[in-house]
């Protein structure tokens, strides 16, 4: 089903929204709002949710469990019939060629996807740029937005099962060497001192461990965490024990809930009372 046209979305007020900083500097015009709507014209009616294209949004997930849900279609490889998919694009540039679009987007990584292989999810609003009427120059693009389709696509073969990140955690440590001195588990986000402190962690955030890249590395998938702090009524309320874990170096009391749905461990603390 094609999408249908829209007509004059924006007028200088509500283009204006989206471009403060341009209007500023250069001060938005009509020609930069006819501009907008002729590209949110020619975007929209160009729009399938059978065949994937340039300009489209993408719900893109590596076969490493990476979750990207605004991924970009940048570019069609004519020649393999693929598509080329930005996982975290910038804004891109956008200009008209052969009745459609052609993008130029700075991010990455990019990826080759055969368009048969993606799945319609719904209709959602991309962003879209273009030099506005004062030309190239320091802050001289113009933003807007129009309705495009938002796809789904899962790489093959996903090494971890049904976890992305998306609603999980993921991890990357490297266990110490017996000739080494340090915590025994180490990445750049987070570390434990030793297996008690390892288990644990397990134990609080749902975790699961799977083999690394190499012998001493260990990728470990576990439910995100948020904080709470809480009257001593609500405290009270809460059907769990309160336990005791280490909290930015300190030793807190803390009740822990875990919300199974959305793979939250949550830690509630009473509010100090100078909070």
């Amino acid at each position: 089903m094609l999408q249908q046209m829209a007509k004059d979305k924006y007028s200088i007020e509500t283009l204006r929204e989206l471009n403060a900083s341009y209007d500023r500097e250069h001060w938005l015009t009509q020609d930069d709002v006819d501009m907008a709507n002729n590209y949110v014209q020619l975007i929209e009616r160009t729009r399938s949710e059978i065949t994937p294209q340039v300009g489209d949004r993408v719900v893109y997930v590596t076969e490493h469990g990476d979750y990207y849900g605004h991924a970009l279609i940048d570019h069609m490889h004519r020649d393999e019939e693929r598509l080329s998919v930005c996982e975290r694009p910038y804004v891109p540039f956008v200009w008209k060629e052969d009745g459609s679009i052609r993008l130029s987007v700075s991010g990455g990584a990019f990826h080759r996807v055969n368009p048969k292989d993606m799945k319609f999810l719904k209709w959602t609003e991309g962003a879209f740029k273009d030099w506005g009427s004062c030309g190239a120059c320091a802050n001289g693009s113009v933003t807007f937005l129009a309705r495009v389709p938002l796809w789904f696509y899962a790489e093959p073969n996903p090494k971890y099962g049904n976890y992305t990140t998306e609603t999980y955690r993921k991890f990357y440590l490297n266990k110490r060497m017996d000739t080494e001195k340090g915590n025994l588990y180490q990445s750049f986000e987070i570390a434990f001192r030793d297996e008690t402190d390892f288990r644990q962690f397990l134990e609080d955030y749902e975790g699961m461990v799977f083999k690394g890249n190499w012998a001493n590395q260990i990728v470990v998938w576990c439910f995100r965490h948020e904080n709470r702090f809480i009257t001593q009524d609500e405290w009270n309320r809460i059907d769990e024990p309160a336990v005791e874990r280490r909290l930015n170096f300190y030793p807190e009391q803390v009740k822990i809930v875990k919300d199974m749905e959305q793979h939250i461990t949550r830690f509630y603390r009473v509010k100090p009372q100078n909070f």
